[in-house]
């Protein structure tokens, strides 16, 4: 039997896969490698993963994940989490999350990859390998296009008077939230990231107003020129998505493409199936 997992900052979707089916698919809560310790990594992993798939015997293990960079020290203390709890399991893989969009979007073929969820990332892909990354910098310096930096700029706008009034108070009753409210979640409380994030769904309920339609714009507009401008023949290569955003945006996203004579390849809300496929079928 084979335990392939798609790690995010929100959530883990996990599938245990036998003779090319799946058997059950669950969720734990997500988490990225770089921001725990081995132990609150084993704590959390004996708490939330050990009791899904107790009697389970795994041959192999593919965990892909934000943070997951190949041989950083967080990675290799995840895989020796996973060896541990799993030691019968003949290979374990802990790969970034971006390889694992890869194997979901092209299999063995090249093109480009991204991922636009509450964060972005994007790498040119040979079919096996990731040959070029543009440093994604996180929500704080970069992250263009994902939830994140829609919601940031959205709100940056609201909180500036940049919008039209009605606008603004349309979005304060709609998310029951306030300007003390914003400044308090995004400078005093943890996960500033996720709590802008959670304004996209105001954003794509209302995209067909000119000021709000401009901040998905410009978010795609940016993670294309400060990102996926910089791979190597990107104008004759598919461009491939994963991720919640992707999947809600895709006309605005198209669009964006369009403006700059980019190709669209696939768009997928979810890489697991795509992941499960790769490792059934390899």
């Amino acid at each position: 039997m084979k335990l392939i997992a798609d790690c995010g900052s929100t959530k883990i979707q996990w599938c245990a896969v036998e003779d090319g089916k799946v058997v059950k698919e669950f969720f734990t809560p997500g988490m990225n490698a770089i921001m725990l310790t081995e132990e609150e990594m084993a704590e959390r992993m004996g708490n939330e993963l050990k009791p899904e798939v107790e009697g389970m015997t795994f041959e192999s293990i593919y965990f892909y994940g934000a943070g997951c960079i190949a041989n950083a020290p967080a990675t290799l203390g995840l895989k020796d989490v996973l060896a541990s709890i799993f030691p019968n399991a003949k290979e374990v893989l802990v790969a970034t999350d971006m390889l694992g969009a890869a194997h979901a979007l092209c299999g063995h073929d090249k093109g480009i990859v991204c991922i636009l969820g509450t964060g972005s990332n994007s790498a040119q892909y040979d079919g096996e390998k990731m040959t070029k990354n543009v440093p994604p910098l996180g929500y704080i310096l970069g992250d263009e296009g994902g939830g994140t930096n829609i919601g940031r700029t959205f709100v940056s706008d609201a909180l500036k008077g940049v919008m039209n009034k009605e606008i603004v108070d349309m979005f304060y009753a709609e998310c029951n939230t306030s300007y003390p409210e914003i400044i308090e979640n995004v400078y005093r409380k943890p996960n500033a990231n996720r709590y802008l994030a959670s304004f996209v769904p105001f954003v794509a309920a209302h995209r067909d107003i000119p000021e709000v339609r401009k901040c998905i714009d410009t978010a795609f507009n940016n993670f294309i020129e400060r990102n996926l401008l910089q791979y190597p023949g990107v104008e004759s290569t598919e461009i491939n998505f994963v991720g919640s955003v992707a999947f809600v945006f895709e006309k605005e996203l198209t669009e964006a493409l369009e403006r700059h004579s980019l190709k669209l390849g696939k768009i997928m809300r979810s890489p697991i199936t795509g992941m499960v496929n790769y490792h059934t079928l390899a």
